[in-house]
């Protein structure tokens, strides 16, 4: 059997040296009996030559190659959005669509009662009894100033608005005599309760009233002149939006517009002004501190001519 190893590469590390071959002979000859260089196995041939290998760089694509082959598709998918968010079949954040159930000051100005959520009966300015049921018919001019909910609904300004409630407001001085409002009212103001089968589902006082007359520190509002208030978001109760409130203001119709019941939320609006005790004084009636108050509620059937009332400028 040949002692002689067999040939490797000259580079191959797992291959004897010649040195170690010398020295191996040595031994042999000197009856040493030393055992023969050990030769490597063909799975440890193979893998160091492999680690000699020098490795390929692995092929990187740089972001601005990557951007530009996914340009034409980020477009598209662009375009699908943009088209999307326009035909408002993507949620859109509009902000809150109620406040919280604390008393927080409200854009614009006031404070909401969201400290009052649920409750039953509540109104900012003690009322006078029968003021949140349906008003009747003013008995004459000696009656006294009156207050009169022009109009009232919801109002969305734009698609990333909650909406807001708003309510215009008429009166009747009573009598001859002028009622000059203050054009700020500032903390007396006006008072706005919404209030559902549960309790109160809205409400702010301290509102702020744009008016239709822009002269003068007060408003005589004699002659048609009104205002308007505006009920944000942020005085719902939570749980509930302006325009599901808007909607159970209204009251039930049959086909001929002709009401057939009671709203299901009532809205009471109530200004406190001096002047209103100062006119009411001088007509001979209690001055009621000052307050004059109305609600969206319709008259009993009785009231009507026909028993029914139509629906007028709600």
């Amino acid at each position: 059997m040949s002692t002689v190893p067999p040939a490797q590469g000259p580079d191959d590390p797992s291959s004897p040296s010649d040195e170690q071959w010398d020295a191996f002979l040595r031994e042999v000859v000197a009856g040493g009996g030393g055992r023969a260089p050990k030769e490597p196995s063909a799975r440890a041939r193979i893998a160091a030559v492999r680690l000699r290998r020098p490795r390929r760089p692995k092929r990187t694509r740089s972001a601005t190659a990557w951007l530009a082959s996914a340009a034409p598709w980020l477009a598209a998918g662009a375009v699908v959005v943009f088209g999307a968010f326009q035909m408002g079949l993507i949620p859109q954040s509009s902000g809150p669509v109620s406040g919280p159930a604390k008393a927080v000051s409200l854009p614009g100005g006031g404070t909401s009662d969201g400290n009052q959520c649920g409750t039953g009966g509540y109104h900012h300015f003690p009322l006078p009894p029968g003021a949140d049921e349906p008003a009747p018919e003013p008995s004459g001019t000696g009656s006294g100033p009156r207050l009169v909910l022009a109009s009232y609904g919801y109002e969305k300004l734009s698609s990333r608005s909650p909406g807001h409630l708003t309510v215009g407001l008429g009166f009747a001085p009573g009598a001859k005599k002028s009622l000059e409002l203050s054009r700020n009212p500032g903390g007396q103001g006006v008072a706005v309760e919404i209030e559902g089968p549960h309790g109160l589902v809205a409400g702010a006082h301290g509102l702020p009233v744009t008016w239709s007359s822009k002269k003068g520190a007060s408003v005589d509002v004699g002659d048609g002149v009104g205002g308007e208030i505006t009920l944000p978001a942020q005085a719902l109760c939570p749980g509930y939006d302006a325009r599901s409130v808007a909607e159970a203001l209204q009251p039930p119709t049959d086909s001929h517009r002709t009401v057939t019941g009671q709203p299901a939320y009532r809205l009471v609006v109530s200004l406190r002004d001096p002047a209103v005790g100062t006119l009411r004084t001088s007509l001979g009636l209690p001055a009621e501190d000052g307050v004059l108050s109305a609600n969206n509620l319709v008259p009993e059937q009785g009231d009507w001519p026909g028993g029914k009332a139509a629906v007028s400028n709600v």
